[in-house]
C-alpha cells in the first residue's frame, strides 16, 4: 500500500474512532441496531486493495485493475445502502478522486501542503508510485488532489477534499447510528385544543360529534323542566 493509500486509511481511522468513541459515550444502543447491506463487498474491495500490492508490487496495470475493481465494488455497496446517513457523503467523496484520478491519470499531489504538514518531497514518497504524482501546471483540477494538509503528531499527511468528505460520512454513519431514536407522538393538528383531553403525557381527541351525539341521546329525567307549549 503506497504513502498516498496509507494516510487515506489513517484519516477515516482516526475519525471513525472519535465518531465510535462519541456515539458509545452517549449510549450507544443504535450500533447494535445498525444494519448495512451487502457488506461482502467491502471485504472483497478491501482484500483487493491491499492484496495487489503484496502480489503483484511492480505492476501498475495491475494497481490500476485494482483501483477500478475497489471504485466498483465501492460503489455498489454505497447504493445498496443509499438511505443509510453519512453514505450519500462517501459517495460524493469517492466520486471526486475518481474524476481528479482519471483526468489526470493519478492523484496530483500538492508538495506545497505537504511542507505545511510537516512533510518533505522525499517523504511523500511519489517516486515510483504510478497513482500519485506531484502537482504542477498541466494539473487539470488540483483543487481535488492532495491539497488538505494535516499535521497529526505521529502522522503528518496531505489528503483530498474527497478524502474528507469520506471520513466525514464515515462519521456521521456512526455517530448518526449510536443515537436512539425514540418515535414520535402522533398528534392530531386539526383537533381543537378544547377537544382534547391530557392523561399523562399522551393527548387524546375527543371527537365534537360523537359528545354532541351522547348529549342528545342523555335520558331526560322527570325533575327536569319542560318547554310549556
Amino acid at each position: 500500500m503506497s504513502a498516498g493509500e496509507t494516510s487515506r486509511v489513517v484519516l477515516v481511522l482516526l475519525v471513525a474512532a472519535v465518531a465510535g468513541f462519541a456515539s458509545l459515550a452517549t449510549g450507544g444502543a443504535g450500533l447494535s441496531r445498525l444494519r448495512l447491506r451487502a457488506v461482502r463487498l467491502l471485504v472483497v474491495a478491501a482484500a483487493v486493495q491491499i492484496g495487489t500490492p503484496l502480489l503483484l508490487p511492480g505492476s501498475g496495470f495491475a494497481r490500476w485493475v485494482a483501483l477500478v475493481l475497489t471504485g466498483l465494488l465501492t460503489g455498489l455497496f454505497l447504493v445498496g445502502n443509499r438511505r443509510v446517513a453519512g453514505a450519500p457523503l462517501v459517495a460524493c467523496g469517492l466520486m471526486l478522486n475518481v474524476v481528479v484520478v482519471t483526468v489526470n491519470g493519478a492523484m496530483p499531489v500538492s508538495v506545497s501542503a505537504a511542507k505545511h504538514a510537516g512533510l518533505t518531497r522525499g517523504e511523500l514518497g511519489l517516486r515510483g508510485d504510478v497513482l500519485r504524482e506531484p502537482a504542477g501546471a498541466s494539473t487539470y483540477v488540483g483543487f481535488l488532489g492532495d491539497v488538505v494538509p494535516l499535521a497529526l503528531p505521529f502522522r503528518p499527511q496531505v489528503v483530498s477534499p474527497g478524502d474528507v468528505l469520506v471520513a466525514a460520512g464515515v462519521g456521521l454513519l456512526l455517530v448518526s447510528a449510536g443515537r436512539v431514536q425514540t418515535p414520535r407522538r402522533l398528534e392530531r393538528s386539526t383537533v381543537l385544543e378544547s377537544d382534547s383531553t391530557t392523561v399523562g403525557s399522551y393527548s387524546y381527541a375527543i371527537p365534537s360529534r360523537s359528545r354532541s351525539s351522547a348529549s342528545r341521546r342523555r335520558p331526560v329525567s322527570a325533575d327536569s323542566p319542560t318547554r310549556s307549549s
